[in-house]
Protein backbone atom coordinates (compact mmCIF):
# COMPACT_ATOMS: atom_id res chain seq x y z
CA UNK A 1 0.00 0.00 0.00
CA UNK A 2 2.00 3.06 -1.10
CA UNK A 3 -0.67 5.60 0.68
CA UNK A 4 0.31 5.59 4.49
CA UNK A 5 -2.90 6.19 6.92
CA UNK A 6 -0.86 8.81 8.47
CA UNK A 7 -0.85 10.98 4.73
CA UNK A 8 -5.14 10.00 4.65
CA UNK A 9 -5.09 11.53 8.02
CA UNK A 10 -3.36 14.62 6.64
CA UNK A 11 -5.24 14.70 3.75
CA UNK A 12 -8.70 15.01 5.45
CA UNK A 13 -7.62 17.13 8.27
CA UNK A 14 -6.27 19.63 5.30
CA UNK A 15 -9.84 19.42 4.02
CA UNK A 16 -11.79 19.44 7.83
CA UNK A 17 -10.29 23.57 7.49
CA UNK A 18 -10.92 23.68 3.88
CA UNK A 19 -14.54 22.98 4.25
CA UNK A 20 -14.75 25.48 7.13
CA UNK A 21 -12.85 28.43 5.02
CA UNK A 22 -15.13 27.12 1.92
CA UNK A 23 -18.44 26.81 3.77
CA UNK A 24 -18.60 29.11 7.22
CA UNK A 25 -22.65 29.25 6.59
CA UNK A 26 -22.47 25.50 8.19
CA UNK A 27 -20.83 26.15 11.44
CA UNK A 28 -23.21 24.06 13.77
CA UNK A 29 -20.67 24.16 16.74
CA UNK A 30 -19.09 28.23 18.00
CA UNK A 31 -17.36 28.97 21.03
CA UNK A 32 -16.96 28.50 23.49
CA UNK A 33 -18.66 24.82 23.01
CA UNK A 34 -15.75 24.36 20.18
CA UNK A 35 -13.57 24.27 22.84
CA UNK A 36 -14.44 20.19 23.44
CA UNK A 37 -12.70 19.76 20.57
CA UNK A 38 -9.15 20.13 21.99
CA UNK A 39 -9.96 18.18 24.79
CA UNK A 40 -11.12 15.08 22.36
CA UNK A 41 -8.36 16.14 19.93
CA UNK A 42 -5.81 15.76 22.68
CA UNK A 43 -7.35 12.40 23.92
CA UNK A 44 -6.79 11.21 20.47
CA UNK A 45 -3.30 11.91 20.23
CA UNK A 46 -2.68 10.61 23.49
CA UNK A 47 -4.11 7.10 22.55
CA UNK A 48 -1.53 7.16 19.78
CA UNK A 49 1.45 8.03 21.51
CA UNK A 50 0.55 5.37 23.83
CA UNK A 51 -0.32 2.37 20.92
CA UNK A 52 3.26 4.02 19.28
CA UNK A 53 5.32 3.49 22.48
CA UNK A 54 3.73 0.23 22.64
CA UNK A 55 5.19 -0.69 19.25
CA UNK A 56 8.38 0.93 19.99
CA UNK A 57 8.88 -0.84 23.37
CA UNK A 58 8.33 -4.20 22.08
CA UNK A 59 10.38 -3.68 18.82
CA UNK A 60 7.63 -4.38 16.19
CA UNK A 61 7.59 -1.95 13.07
CA UNK A 62 5.01 0.63 13.04
CA UNK A 63 4.13 1.24 9.25
CA UNK A 64 0.92 -0.17 7.69
CA UNK A 65 1.88 -3.83 5.52
CA UNK A 66 6.00 -4.29 7.17
CA UNK A 67 6.10 -7.44 8.89
CA UNK A 68 5.26 -7.05 12.91
CA UNK A 69 7.73 -9.00 14.88
CA UNK A 70 5.49 -9.14 17.94
CA UNK A 71 1.99 -9.19 18.93
CA UNK A 72 1.05 -5.91 21.22
CA UNK A 73 -1.73 -7.17 23.70
CA UNK A 74 -1.14 -4.62 26.05
CA UNK A 75 -2.78 -1.13 27.32
CA UNK A 76 -5.25 -0.26 24.68
CA UNK A 77 -4.66 -3.15 23.31
CA UNK A 78 -7.22 -5.08 25.86
CA UNK A 79 -9.93 -3.06 24.54
CA UNK A 80 -9.68 -2.18 20.80
CA UNK A 81 -7.37 -3.96 18.20
CA UNK A 82 -6.59 -0.93 16.62
CA UNK A 83 -5.74 2.17 19.00
CA UNK A 84 -3.52 3.83 16.60
CA UNK A 85 -6.44 4.45 14.28
CA UNK A 86 -8.92 4.80 16.93
CA UNK A 87 -6.95 7.57 18.12
CA UNK A 88 -6.09 8.88 14.75
CA UNK A 89 -10.12 8.88 14.39
CA UNK A 90 -10.55 11.11 17.30
CA UNK A 91 -8.06 13.34 16.85
CA UNK A 92 -9.53 13.93 13.54
CA UNK A 93 -13.13 14.09 15.32
CA UNK A 94 -11.77 16.35 18.24
CA UNK A 95 -10.56 19.08 15.29
CA UNK A 96 -14.02 18.65 13.61
CA UNK A 97 -15.29 19.56 16.83
CA UNK A 98 -12.93 22.89 17.31
CA UNK A 99 -13.68 23.83 13.84
CA UNK A 100 -17.30 23.22 14.42
CA UNK A 101 -18.24 22.86 10.77
CA UNK A 102 -20.93 20.54 9.39
CA UNK A 103 -18.72 18.95 6.63
CA UNK A 104 -15.73 18.92 8.33
CA UNK A 105 -16.92 15.74 10.85
CA UNK A 106 -16.81 14.02 7.33
CA UNK A 107 -13.32 13.53 8.09
CA UNK A 108 -12.86 11.18 10.97
CA UNK A 109 -16.05 9.29 9.12
CA UNK A 110 -14.41 8.66 5.71
CA UNK A 111 -10.94 7.84 7.86
CA UNK A 112 -12.58 4.95 9.48
CA UNK A 113 -14.55 3.83 6.54
CA UNK A 114 -11.27 3.55 4.53
CA UNK A 115 -9.17 2.42 7.00
CA UNK A 116 -12.07 -0.88 8.23
CA UNK A 117 -12.52 -1.49 4.08
CA UNK A 118 -9.17 -1.56 2.87
CA UNK A 119 -5.92 -1.40 5.87
CA UNK A 120 -7.64 -3.12 8.72
CA UNK A 121 -8.62 -6.23 6.66
CA UNK A 122 -5.11 -6.75 5.34
CA UNK A 123 -3.51 -6.26 9.09
CA UNK A 124 -5.52 -8.96 10.19
CA UNK A 125 -4.53 -11.38 7.43
CA UNK A 126 -0.73 -10.34 8.04
CA UNK A 127 -1.95 -10.97 11.90
CA UNK A 128 -3.07 -14.72 11.69
CA UNK A 129 -0.42 -15.89 9.06
CA UNK A 130 1.81 -14.69 11.28
CA UNK A 131 0.56 -15.29 15.05
CA UNK A 132 -1.81 -17.97 13.83
CA UNK A 133 -4.08 -19.19 16.83
CA UNK A 134 -2.97 -16.82 19.15
CA UNK A 135 -3.81 -13.85 17.16
CA UNK A 136 -7.25 -15.80 16.12
CA UNK A 137 -8.17 -15.92 20.48
CA UNK A 138 -6.92 -12.29 21.02
CA UNK A 139 -9.47 -11.05 17.95
CA UNK A 140 -12.29 -13.20 19.77
CA UNK A 141 -11.52 -11.32 23.00
CA UNK A 142 -10.78 -7.93 21.99
CA UNK A 143 -12.90 -6.42 19.66
CA UNK A 144 -11.66 -4.08 16.26
CA UNK A 145 -12.71 -1.11 17.35
CA UNK A 146 -14.29 -0.65 21.03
Amino acid sequence: MRIKPPHIALLLLLLSWLTNRAFPQFKIINQPANRIGIIIFLIGIGLMIWAFYLFKKNRTPIIPGQTPKFMVIEGPYKFTRNPMYLGVTTALFGFSAYIGNLFSFLSPLLFLLIINVVYVPFEERLMEKIFGKKYLAYKKKVRRWI
